[in-house]
């Protein structure tokens, strides 16, 4: 590509190398070997780059263009599919959430504490079962953030409440472990 070079004269190059080189490999008069060369597919493109709108442009500043806008292509093509990823997630995220609270409707707090552990009031497990089983029945899930649990119905959930949805489950499934650690450790001790 010479300075200034229009992206028409680049082509009309390149055209003239191909075609030039067919002609010299082949023995056929370089304007058949410029015909062959034109019927195949880069040859093609060459042609509509001759003929075509940015023919006028500068062959440099149309390859810088052309740069920008195929890297600007990929990155909203990266976009589009960061897109879909997270509402792929978003999508299943919710549908564990809404198995959860059917979970937690038909009483599976109450099966996770099992029996009393020693110095436990059998009437405080049933009512935190109970009203576990009543926010379930209305909808509401637990959410933590800044070492607060707060309620929110599952329907006003946002892809935003994601890690506070998240940090509530694992408190709730950390207290659930350590209590039903804590009781086989004391099982053990009385054996």
């Amino acid at each position: 590509m010479q300075k200034n070079q229009r992206v028409a004269g680049m082509a009309v190059d390149v055209l003239a190398r191909q075609a030039g080189a067919r002609a010299q490999r082949t023995g056929e008069p370089f304007e058949e070997a410029l015909e062959a060369v034109l019927q195949t597919e880069a040859g093609r493109q060459l042609g509509q780059l001759r003929d075509g709108p940015h023919g006028y442009e500068r062959a440099q500043e149309w390859q810088e263009d052309l740069l920008r806008k195929r890297a600007e292509e990929r990155s909203r093509a990266r976009q589009e599919e960061l897109s879909r990823a997270r509402h792929a997630a978003w999508k299943s995220f919710m549908q564990a959430e809404r198995r959860e609270l059917q979970q937690r409707k038909e009483g599976q707090l109450a099966g996770l504490l099992g029996e009393p552990l020693p110095g436990e009031s059998p009437a405080a497990l049933r009512r935190l079962a109970s009203e576990d089983r009543r926010q379930a029945e209305v909808g509401l899930v637990a959410l933590m953030s800044g070492g607060k649990v707060f309620y929110k119905h599952v329907d006003e959930l946002s892809e935003g409440d994601m890690p506070a949805r998240v940090a509530a489950s694992r408190l709730r499934e950390t207290w659930l472990k350590e209590r039903q650690d804590g009781w086989l450790g004391r099982r053990e001790d009385l054996l």
